[in-house]
């Protein structure tokens, strides 16, 4: 598993894609734009899902499974009229 350093260099957190494989993990907007999502992608993603706010942290979280869920949804099937 691959990790990302933190600002001491030591290597203890997951990547934004190691986390997409946990369903119950939670995901920063910094993890949606190492995913390589644009601003305006991300706050539509945030608008989209519910978000998870926990009292004295500042970052707002979504649920893996939502966003993997949204994405589902959202992905062009060859069936249907794209706008």
């Amino acid at each position: 598993m691959r990790t990302t350093a933190n600002a001491r260099g030591n290597h203890d957190r997951p990547t934004a894609a190691e986390l997409l494989a946990t369903p119950e993990a939670l995901l920063t907007r910094s993890h949606l734009r190492e995913l390589g999502l644009e601003r305006r992608a991300i706050d539509s993603v945030f608008r989209s899902l519910p978000i998870i706010s926990l009292d004295g942290y500042a970052r707002p979280l979504i649920r893996v499974r939502d966003y993997m869920a949204l994405l589902e949804q959202q992905t062009y099937d060859g069936r249907t009229r794209v706008r």
